[in-house]
């Protein structure tokens, strides 16, 4: 499996979910232990920094799923089971967040990047017989349509929070306004995925590996770049169990 799958990928993926659960962790640490009262984590949740790898970690995972979309067989389906689960968790987080045994433990989530990766690989489906040519013509102006329609409508929390208007974009940062939801919308991230095809088509031809030489500290990190979306929901599911625990006992 190591040496028949484009490991740089798997290998770039892999990473990127390392910094995931990361962050996912300072979270719950700081959600239902500290309370905030954590200098690093004040910070940390407001610092410029981390806004900055937060969007080159997403914008990374739509391209390497755009790379995955060149080489999967049914997109369609893909898309739609993906869409599937984005619904179940939406709808599973906002019923435990209704509990009383939870007692407003459990963030409830309206769309996440599930959602953004399942509409996009679906949006995907509608021109994948384009030539590359055509694809980026389409990203350009999914691009325009992103900076001068939807930024320039200022879309903010200062308005009534529309989980399906914002499905597209909000122009807010969930943790430093309050919303802590797993929050992300469509745009800009869809067009990272549509500039993933064209650059798998552009350099993987073949569908093979670029680089021949492979290291055996890579299996482990390509192990989690091949499980993403398992690892993903798991450690969410995992995270939460324990930290709710914890907090239900001190």
């Amino acid at each position: 499996m190591f040496d028949k799958r484009i490991h740089e990928i798997d290998l770039l993926r892999g990473f990127l979910i390392i910094l995931v659960i990361f962050d996912h962790l300072l979270w719950f640490i700081n959600f239902y232990i500290t309370h905030h009262q954590s200098a690093f984590l004040n910070w940390y949740w407001t610092s410029d920094l981390r806004n900055a790898v937060r969007q080159i970690v997403l914008l990374a995972f739509l391209f390497t799923c755009g790379v995955s979309c060149y080489f999967s067989r049914n997109n369609k389906r893909r898309g739609f089971l993906l869409l599937i689960l984005c619904i179940l968790i939406t709808i599973v987080t906002h019923i435990a967040q209704l509990l009383p045994m939870f007692d407003n433990r459990v963030v409830a989530i309206d769309f996440n990047i599930l959602g953004v990766i399942a509409l996009s690989i679906l949006l995907f489906t509608v021109f994948k017989d384009l030539s590359s040519k055509n694809l980026l013509l389409i990203s350009g102006a999914l691009m325009l349509f992103y900076f001068f329609i939807l930024v320039s409508a200022k879309i903010s929390l200062e308005q009534e929070y529309n989980p399906f208007r914002s499905i597209l974009y909000c122009n807010f940062n969930p943790v430093r306004e309050g919303y802590v939801g797993d929050y992300l919308p469509l745009f800009p991230y869809v067009i990272a995925l549509f500039l993933g095809v064209v650059f798998a088509r552009k350099f993987y031809p073949n569908k093979i590996s670029l680089f021949k030489r492979k290291g055996n500290w890579e299996k482990p990190i390509c192990f989690l770049g091949r499980h993403t979306l398992l690892i993903y929901i798991a450690h969410e599911v995992i995270f939460t169990g324990i930290f709710v625990l914890l907090d239900l006992i001190f």
